[in-house]
């Protein structure tokens, strides 16, 4: 799928990054699996940014060792997680289209979508969603890991084989990532942090900037650690563009100071 090239005409809230994308030109489908301490972040900061259509799915309710690591109140407390999500990602978004899905995604067939996030807990869930990714050649999966005060966040694109080579390998090796309540480890700063990391990988896709396959953090020594750089396929169409932008504003503007 290839991301149009933005438009110079945009509302006031996102003139700021009219440089790499303008939501009103280009209006992508995002799915994410899991609504807590990382899907629900990555809802609304992605909401924020402009983006519109989700589909979030998650068959948990809201308990009360969430709500120190999530954006969910206490009036919140057993209502399912997208239900509680759906007026949050309404109220910081923008002409948001939110539609929450209550049950676990079984591999069955995804909504149709642009990127999927992952924020589950198991490998199995992981591999079922990278192989639904794979087989609806969905154009990016971004999948956050978080095992203690550790994180990773792996970037790939299920349609390029060496990508998908890759992501099947970090779903095999012995990678711990714990299955721990909010602690003193493992609380909204690391959830944030992973989230934001998350975000950032999006922004890299949607600017058709080069993407970074895996970061790595450990957030009590502040240490990030990163695979190279992949350049993005649309990348040298985009300079191209912008360079051809460039020459003809210059060109305007030496004719009015003419």
């Amino acid at each position: 799928m290839e991301v149009p090239l933005p438009n110079p005409i945009v509302s006031r809230p996102h003139l700021r990054q009219l440089d790499w994308y303008d939501p009103n030109v280009f209006d992508p489908r995002v799915t994410i699996i899991g609504a807590g301490g990382i899907g629900s972040w990555v809802t609304i900061t992605l909401a924020k940014l402009g983006v519109r259509r989700f589909v979030v799915y998650d068959s948990d309710a809201v308990e009360e060792h969430n709500l120190g690591s999530t954006p969910y109140h206490m009036s919140s407390l057993a209502e399912k997680k997208v239900r509680a999500l759906k007026p949050i990602a309404e109220h910081y978004g923008f002409g948001v289209k939110f539609r929450g899905v209550t049950k676990k995604f079984n591999g069955s067939k995804l909504p149709p979508t642009d990127v999927l996030i992952s924020a589950v807990d198991s490998m199995e869930a992981r591999r079922m969603l990278f192989k639904a990714a794979v087989e609806q050649k969905i154009n990016f999966f971004i999948d956050g890991r978080i095992g203690g005060e550790n994180l990773r966040v792996y970037s790939v694109r299920p349609t390029d084989a060496e990508d998908r080579k890759f992501y099947r390998l970090t779903t095999k090796k012995s990678i711990i990532v714990a299955h721990l309540p909010c602690t003193g480890q493992q609380c909204i700063d690391i959830g944030l942090a992973v989230s934001s990391l998350i975000v950032r990988s999006f922004r890299n896709w949607i600017a058709r900037e080069e993407y970074v396959p895996e970061v790595i953090a450990k957030i009590s020594h502040l240490q990030i650690f990163s695979s190279p750089v992949k350049e993005s396929k649309e990348r040298k169409k985009w300079k191209a563009y912008v360079d051809d932008q460039r020459a003809r504003i210059k060109d305007e503007t030496s004719r009015v100071e003419e």
